[in-house]
């Protein structure tokens, strides 16, 4: 439960990977290496900025239209006399019914914020200016290379999975230039500034056969009526108390608030375009990693029979001694302080194509690397110890200290393909279509039902409308979806067999779930969709 909060928050890197950037690089598949977009080229393909003649502003709205949902279900052959301890078809989850997110944001000085809204519009603007005569061509921007947020209801039954998360690297100031060395050969070079921000909010639980256990104990000491009211049972007191609170698998133990930010993230961008003939075109882009060391605040409230059994619990002698040896909870309601991490916002390499054809005719063909196996773990450092963390640190001795949490992300550096087609209607209209199969850098043992993105195929359609000599219009409309299918463990499964289909940070079956995932035993079934419809305005002044 405590290690997997943190792995929507590198599903969400891979979601935002090259996306609601540029309108015509959407209706090109994102193949636009080769063939410059304009100046969003600082994020493309700097050198593609040659291209901008005079004095030129673009504007540009992204409008996102998300639908991710999730529903759980109890394996075919799931058995309720053999439940065992977890009795997994009593997790309540299965009678709340889909899990449905919507969009969400940080913004700064106000914190996480629901965008509960039919539509999501997501804006970037920038000017480029090229004096006459000059090789030279100067451009700056303010866009988001990462923008990926989600939020669910507070009764949603995948609120055990970041209830609001957001993972946004907003580009405030970008002063790129591109250099036209010859008539054929062109190089670009930018220097990014970023606010960088990791939120999150997340209800907890703690599913596993040890709180099972507890659970079995109160009902056998009689610690609560049917409608789940105290009874003032509890024969062992003073030796060993338990009915302070009601605990079990599927008992809510508190919310998690953790908020983070960088204010100065720097990086850079360089590209080169080379044009040897009319009909052939050779790109390259590549976005340099960025290392952010984000600080913020950590707020953890526990619920009152959460809090209320772990302080009647430690009143009593063997609370008291074993307490102190395991480090549990004290029964504390609420824990503050301050958080840090560092974050590695990945480098990215593409290398692109345009072949031009039959005068009407144009394809571009691009394959792009992102280094997310820099995301192989991610560090949380706490500023003093946390009760939490102690009680984990029995059980994932190896992950968790009094103070820091090591999440194991395992992600792998991919390839992906993009392609577009477009056909000259005329002299002024351009038909575009694209493509982009995208692979996932996300293992399977690490899916989530929070930005539950696997392979996706991302497809488009567009058009550029030259408006007059000095502006232009592009428009596009994108559709991406992906689908998974994440199998829960056998019911006999064996603590430590190792099962193919289900994921450590979502429905793996284990004695040490409590520090692993919050849907032990149950088959997940997710769907990511997106539907964007952009349009982009650039002219001369």
């Amino acid at each position: 439960m405590w290690l997997a909060i943190l792995l929507p928050l590198g599903a969400n890197a891979q979601l935002a990977q090259n996306l609601f950037l540029d309108t015509k690089a959407m209706s090109l598949g994102n193949a636009v290496t080769a063939d410059p977009t304009g100046i969003m080229d600082i994020h493309f393909n700097p050198a593609g900025l040659t291209k901008l003649d005079g004095r030129q502003v673009q504007f540009q709205a992204m409008n996102i239209l998300l639908q991710s949902e999730a529903s759980f279900s109890l394996p075919r052959d799931y058995v309720a006399d053999d439940a065992g301890l977890l009795r997994i078809h009593t997790d309540p989850v299965l009678r709340e019914g889909k899990s449905r997110a919507t969009a969400a944001a940080y913004i700064p000085g106000i914190g996480l914020m629901p965008l509960d809204l039919p539509v999501l519009t997501l804006p970037t603007g920038g000017v480029s200016i090229k004096p006459p005569g000059s090789r030279f061509t100067f451009a700056n921007a303010a866009y988001a290379p990462m923008a990926a947020g989600f939020a669910k209801a507070d009764d949603d039954p995948g609120r055990y999975q970041a209830k609001q998360v957001a993972l946004q690297r907003f580009t405030y100031l970008s002063p790129s230039f591109g250099y036209e060395v010859s008539d054929t050969f062109s190089v670009g070079f930018g220097v990014l500034f970023s606010h960088q921000t990791v939120a999150l909010k997340q209800d907890l639980r703690a599913p596993s056969v040890l709180i099972g256990v507890l659970e079995e104990l109160q009902n056998a000491f009689g610690c609560f009526d049917d409608n789940g009211n105290p009874t003032g049972n509890d024969p062992l007191a003073p030796i060993v108390t338990l009915c302070g609170g009601k605990v079990g698998p599927y008992q809510d133990v508190g919310e998690l608030t953790i908020i983070t930010e960088e204010t100065l993230s720097p990086s850079f961008n360089f590209g080169f375009l080379w044009e040897p003939k009319p009909w052939f075109a050779l790109g390259l882009g590549y976005q340099s990693e960025a290392r952010s060391r984000l600080k913020g605040t950590y707020d953890l409230e526990y619920t009152d029979d959460f809090a209320n059994f772990f302080r009647s619990f430690r009143s009593s002698i063997v609370g008291a001694i074993g307490g102190a040896i395991f480090s549990l909870p004290t029964g504390v309601k609420k824990e503050s302080g301050h958080v840090s991490t560092e974050l590695t916002y990945p480098q990215h390499l593409q290398i692109g194509t345009k072949f031009r054809f039959l005068e009407r005719y144009q394809i571009n063909v691009d394959a792009g690397w992102t280094d997310f196996a820099k995301w192989d773990s991610l560090l949380l450092e706490f500023d003093r110890p946390v009760s939490f963390l102690s009680t984990a640190k029995t059980l994932a001795p190896e992950l968790v200290t009094d103070t820091s949490l090591n999440q194991p992300l395992g992600y792998k550096s991919v390839w992906s393909w993009a392609f577009g087609f477009q056909y000259d209607l005329n002299s002024r209209v351009q038909l575009r279509l694209g493509y982009e199969p995208r692979e996932t850098a996300i293992p399977d043992d690490a899916r989530s039902i929070q930005a539950p993105l696997g392979f996706a195929r991302l497809y488009s359609i567009g058009m550029g409308y030259q408006w007059d000599r000095d502006t232009v219009v592009d428009l596009s409309l994108s559709f991406m979806q992906s689908r998974e299918s994440i199998k829960a463990d056998p019911q006999t499964a064996v603590d430590g067999d190792l099962y193919p289909n289900s994921s450590d940070a979502l429905n793996r079956n284990c004695l040490t779930c409590t520090v692993t995932n919050p849907y032990p035993g149950l088959d997940v079934e997710t769907k990511l969709t997106f539907g964007v419809a952009g349009i982009s305005f650039r002219t001369k002044f």
